[in-house]
């Protein structure tokens, strides 16, 4: 990635997020939209849309620009979980202090831009993320489950079962 493509990167995440974040209601509620979009208004499901272009983003840079692998993909994950991890926490604790829907948008989107930036930074730094590979490829995986899992069950619906 080259400094040049970092504010491409931040558009096209945020606006193809933003994108399918609205696709639920746009396509009237269809069961395809069930996986992708936010369907209710915790956390999670806000960072889930902008979560998948990230990854997508990742695969269609692999495909094209063929950086350093494993440096890379460590880069991008560690981004990816810092963001998810920031948004969510972000939006738990003042999300019931704040009710405008353009005003948590705005947040996801300011640490959207930390992420990239960070990203950018992270991988154009002489730092051995690619010892980290397999516990970050876990992690990863761990996060993109309980992002699916959270589309159908969301966290208020089996924490309220359990208390």
């Amino acid at each position: 990635m080259k400094k040049r493509d970092l504010p491409f990167h931040i558009i096209m995440t945020a606006v193809c997020g933003w994108v399918i974040q609205k696709s639920y209601e746009l396509s009237g509620g269809a069961a395809w939209s069930l996986v992708i979009s936010t369907v209710n208004a915790s956390p999670l499901e806000t960072v889930k849309p902008y979560a998948l272009v990230f990854i997508m983003w990742t695969f269609v840079e692999l495909s094209c620009m063929r950086p350093h692998l494993l440096h890379y993909v460590s880069a991008r994950i560690i981004a990816l979980i810092g963001f998810t991890a920031v948004t969510v926490l972000l939006l738990r604790f003042t999300g019931k202090y704040i009710s405008s829907e353009a005003l948590k948008t705005a947040m996801v989107f300011c640490t959207l831009i930390l992420a990239e930036t960070a990203e950018y930074f992270l991988y154009k730094s002489r730092l051995r993320t690619e010892i980290f590979f397999v516990p970050l490829m876990t992690g990863f995986a761990v996060l993109f489950a309980v992002l699916l899992f959270c589309s159908f069950y969301p966290p208020e619906w089996y924490v309220s079962r359990i208390f």
